[in-house]
């Protein structure tokens, strides 16, 4: 029996039902998995001949016997985690010309539940967590003095976090990975979380403004202190921030949008992200706004008059329009030339070590190349088809 297997993000989705749809016109069946068909497995399902639901690593050996035996259940369905006894074949990235950055994970999942994030939606509210000796092994065998952690918020559970940093601290490596900001409210894990290699984080900072935080289920954010002296704790234990920020909400406006970028130039962050709220199905924001009748494309994901920097949904106090303008102007100011510069001057962090001042510049200079091939960039491909008419996925 020929098999072929696909795992896709909400993003990806339409790319892979069109891949899916080639391989089974050719006879091959498709097992479809990843976060999209979790969270749309009604849609998914018109793609595929099989779907494996959340983590795949307890269900794979059961498709596997399933397919030497001839018979392929529709679902598969993981009751838990994947992250025990944990196996990655790195060989396959072989000549793939992937960037040069390896990944690495000790946990899946995230103690909060912001709306707009699909993480809780996938995860539920659970945090899983990797034996520790099995995160030295890898990576002790990678045999590289950098790694991203791929953790979903390294810092959920101090307790957890803590044992890794100080697993890993014997290994003198270098390593980033995204944080929530409760991460610098406690000295003692900060200096932990520096002293084990940290050098990068990427923090969820979303907006400056507390009303905002509130609607999006993230108010815990505004009882954590000053954030000028929270984002101050890394730079002084010389930890560049990657801050990311989402706007679209109630309070937000051109102007706002606006004045979050002076703010993250005057911070000097390593790098931002300037992102339009993105309505990913399964997330309370996602039946809010469609509750709301407020979603331009109620399935952007699918629609080929969708792109990239459109909003695809109604703000109350701007228009769609006016949003995405003032989020490429934010992303365009923050990366330009004088803004990349202008950041560059933090010595503390950013230009700490030649190490650093390369990774800074190496880092801008691919951001500020993405977004510019990101415009304009639509789901799927325009020439391929799909096995499954339009009207059967609304």
């Amino acid at each position: 029996m020929r098999i072929n297997t696909i795992t896709t993000e909400t993003f990806a989705a339409l790319r892979a039902y069109q891949i899916a749809s080639e391989f089974r016109r050719r006879g091959v069946r498709v097992i479809l998995g990843g976060f999209h068909p979790t969270l749309l497995p009604e849609e998914a399902e018109h793609f595929c001949d099989a779907l494996a639901l959340g983590e795949v690593e307890n269900i794979w050996p059961e498709v596997i016997a399933d397919l030497g035996r001839g018979q392929l259940k529709k679902v598969y369905k993981n009751p838990g985690s994947g992250l025990h006894n944990f196996k990655c074949n790195r060989a396959i990235f072989k000549n793939k010309h992937y960037l040069p950055v390896n990944l690495i994970e000790t946990s899946r999942g995230c103690r909060f539940s912001c709306n707009f994030c699909s993480v809780r939606s996938f995860y539920g509210s659970e945090v899983y967590h990797r034996p520790v000796e099995e995160v030295v092994a890898e990576i002790t065998r990678l045999n590289s003095s950098f790694v991203f952690f791929a953790d979903d918020n390294i810092a959920s559970h101090p307790d957890k976090a803590r044992e890794i940093f100080r697993a890993i601290k014997p290994l003198k490596i270098k390593w980033a990975s995204q944080a929530s900001l409760t991460s610098a409210t406690n000295p003692q894990f900060l200096d932990e979380m520096a002293e084990s290699g940290c050098i990068a984080a990427v923090i969820g900072i979303e907006s400056t403004n507390p009303a905002t935080l509130q609607k999006m289920n993230k108010a815990w954010s505004n009882r954590l202190g000053e954030i000028d002296k929270l984002l101050q704790a890394y730079r002084q234990r010389g930890i560049m921030v990657y801050a990311t920020f989402v706007f679209g909400y109630p309070h937000d406006t051109v102007n706002s949008i606006s004045e979050t970028v002076d703010f993250a130039l005057a911070q000097k962050f390593f790098m931002a992200n300037f992102n339009m709220l993105q309505p990913f199905p399964g997330t309370p924001i996602y039946e809010e706004l469609r509750a709301q009748n407020r979603l331009i494309f109620p399935k952007w994901w699918i629609d080929q008059d969708y792109r990239w920097e459109l909003a695809a949904f109604r703000p109350e106090n701007m228009t769609p329009e006016e949003l995405s303008q003032a989020v490429s102007k934010a992303r365009q100011r923050f990366n330009s030339f004088s803004g990349i510069f202008r950041r560059a001057g933090d010595l503390s962090a950013n230009f700490s070590s030649p190490f650093k001042a390369l990774l800074f510049m190496a880092a801008n200079l691919i951001s500020r190349r993405d977004i510019s091939k990101k415009t304009r960039m639509k789901p799927g491909f325009s020439n391929c088809e799909l096995l499954t008419t339009r009207a059967e996925l609304k």
